[in-house]
């Protein structure tokens, strides 16, 4: 397995991108962080510019703590299969056998600067962030990006398929041997899996359309709250007894 990740990209020549000439007040971005801001761009102003934390509900607590016992199991820190996991028990007995032969990522934190240039998780340079549940080198040139769900699949299979597309792009920046990149999503409270394969040149297609997405909201100067009753419906600022943001709609 090749661990090395590139200096030039092989296909830099391939692809144009507009850096972003000043970065605002929201200085980096993830894909999480990216649909929220498209959301509502408040709701990221009091994330990322206020600093204001929201709390864990029920739902996002049970996708960490099942995310946590599957890469445990996978590295062979939990003896027992956990039951979270039964639906795809052969799918996790696999991928420990193939961490146990040293095919196997786990809980990456990938790093890219404004040129998408790997770098580390945090530096002064980083400029997008990824982070995915597991990735297997088949080979030099293969790769499989999975990543865990844990909520429904039905209604959100557009938003699942675009962050599974940033994810193949991240790695094959990352890595300049990789030309086949398979997505799996793994909806672990059902028996679904969703696939999609992309060669190196079909993914680094839609690498300009998400840089101008990032670039749009590290860039940003107006945060202008986007109140909805699907927008406000997750979000816990405008709620509890003193309510940060007063414009929901519930």
């Amino acid at each position: 397995m090749s661990n090395l990740t590139q200096e030039i990209r092989p296909d830099a020549h391939k692809v144009i991108i507009k850096k972003p000439d000043n970065l605002g007040l929201v200085r980096t971005w993830s894909y999480s962080a990216l649909k929220t801001f498209e959301q509502c761009a408040y709701r990221i102003y009091l994330q990322k510019v206020r600093n204001i934390k929201e709390p864990t509900n029920p739902a996002a607590q049970r996708g960490s703590d099942i995310h946590q016992q599957a890469e445990d199991y996978v590295k062979g820190e939990l003896a027992e299969f956990p039951d979270t996991l039964s639906k795809f028990k052969s799918e996790f007995e696999e991928l420990r056998e193939l961490f146990i032969d040293g095919k196997v990522e786990l809980e990456g934190e990938w790093g890219y600067n404004a040129d998408w240039e790997p770098c580390a998780w945090l530096e002064p340079a980083t400029w997008v962030r990824i982070k995915l549940d597991a990735l297997v080198h088949q080979d030099d040139t293969s790769v499989r990006v999975i990543d865990y769900k844990t909520g429904k699949r039905w209604g959100n299979e557009v938003a699942h398929g675009q962050q599974a597309l940033l994810y193949a792009i991240g790695t094959f920046l990352r890595y300049p041997l990789a030309e086949f990149a398979q997505t799996e999503l793994w909806y672990l409270d059902k028996t679904e899996t969703f696939r999609k394969t992309y060669t190196r040149d079909e993914a680094l297609m839609f690498m300009p359309g998400w840089n101008n997405r990032g670039v749009k909201m590290t860039t940003a100067e107006d945060f202008t709250p986007n109140p909805s009753k699907h927008n406000c419906r997750w979000c816990s600022y405008g709620k509890g007894e003193e309510p940060v943001c007063h414009h929901g709609i519930y």
